[in-house]
């Protein structure tokens, strides 16, 4: 059962692809952020479903900034839970509000919420700088802003577990369960440890590429900030000036919990 002391009013959910995520706030002290991997045997929308369930019936939250991927069924069944318990809900969407930044896309519908929170974050932890945020889970996203809140673009990429599977699947490796990515080598001696090996550095070289060809495009030298589950791992291996900042989008809930 998750107990925390009723001082934290506000709950900050971040509900990913494989994990949900979250930290209390009240009166600008914020949590540790905590996390929990979906259950075997459920649905990713039930799993999450079921956490959120738990926190909120054992904690006095009287409010929830939450920000998913999970689609239309998790959000109407987050609200009716709200609803039931009297807490107010707060659902980040660029359909909604973009909290002050001037999005890049024509459609702010079609910015996924958690780049839309990344930007947050971004803006929030550079100051008065121009940013790079890069927000390394299931897919790997880069999103640029300036010191004025304008959103320049950003790219999508697949990140480290997608990489794997897609050589398991689609080579003679798919008769492997795993690769090695926790001591990787340039040099290696077995397939595991090459697709492992391969995959991180690859996704360093894309990280950092990425990055530099932003950073030449803008008239501002950019904090780059590295955050999501696979960040401590991909940091280790980056050349330059990244900012380590794994719950970074924390960060970005709780601006937005304070903007509103």
């Amino acid at each position: 059962m998750v107990r925390v002391d009723e001082v934290f009013r506000t709950l900050l959910v971040d509900a990913g692809n494989t994990r949900l995520k979250w930290s209390w706030l009240q009166d600008g002290q914020r949590s540790e952020q905590q996390a929990r991997i979906y259950a075997d045997g459920m649905d990713k929308v039930s799993a999450a479903q079921a956490i959120l369930t738990e926190l909120l019936h054992d904690t006095d939250t009287r409010r929830m900034i939450l920000v998913h991927v999970l689609g239309d069924d998790f959000s109407h069944g987050v609200e009716q839970l709200c609803q039931l318990i009297h807490c107010q809900l707060s659902l980040v969407s660029g359909t909604t509000a973009t909290y002050g930044i001037k999005l890049a896309y024509p459609n702010p519908a079609h910015l996924g919420a958690d780049r839309l929170v990344g930007l947050a974050a971004a803006r929030s932890l550079a100051g008065h700088k121009a940013a790079i945020i890069i927000d390394c889970g299931t897919a790997v996203t880069v999103d640029a802003i300036t010191a004025d809140s304008v959103h320049l673009g950003g790219l999508i990429t697949p990140g480290l577990g997608l990489l794997q599977d897609a050589l398991f699947r689609r080579t003679q490796a798919k008769h492997m369960d795993k690769s090695l990515v926790d001591n990787p080598q340039i040099f290696t001696d077995n397939t595991a440890a090459a697709i492992g090996s391969g995959c991180l550095f690859s996704l360093v070289g894309t990280i950092e590429g990425i990055c530099q060809r932003m950073q030449d495009q803008m008239t501002e030298q950019p904090l780059k900030i590295i955050c999501g589950g696979d960040a401590a791992r991909l940091h280790e291996w980056l050349r330059g000036d990244f900012m380590l900042r794994p719950a970074a989008l924390m960060d970005g809930l709780q601006a937005i919990a304070e903007y509103e």
